[in-house]
């Protein structure tokens, strides 16, 4: 017997869902010199493209920020290291996928 079932390997099982949040960023405080980690996860189907900007922005990973999306768990984390004074602000993650798009938003506060 012969299985004529063919399946797409890119196709994602489940129903298709508009990017959602499971959790979003916390506001976090500055500290000078320090290591700041906004952590939030996030759902959807296709699994959705994750950004992060700041005050517009968009963040890419370099010498002081991380930027990471864990596409199993749906964990997206922005690590920010040796930070100071200008690193306070409004910081935002933008997900999309082809059903949609949402973002969260979290400051990052002078002590």
């Amino acid at each position: 017997m012969t299985d004529t079932s063919i399946t797409e390997e890119r196709a994602e099982p489940g129903e298709p869902a508009a990017p959602f949040f499971i959790t979003k960023p916390v506001v976090q405080k500055l500290v000078e010199g320090g290591r700041i980690v906004f952590e939030c996860q996030v759902g959807g189907n296709p699994k959705p493209h994750v950004y992060w900007k700041k005050s517009g922005v968009p963040l890419t990973s370099g010498y002081r920020y991380k930027v990471s999306y864990n596409k199993q768990t749906g964990e997206c984390k922005l690590v920010i290291s040796m930070t100071f004074a200008d690193d306070a602000g409004e910081y935002t993650i933008v997900i999309r996928n082809k059903h949609g798009e949402i973002s969260a938003s979290a400051s990052l506060l002078e002590e």
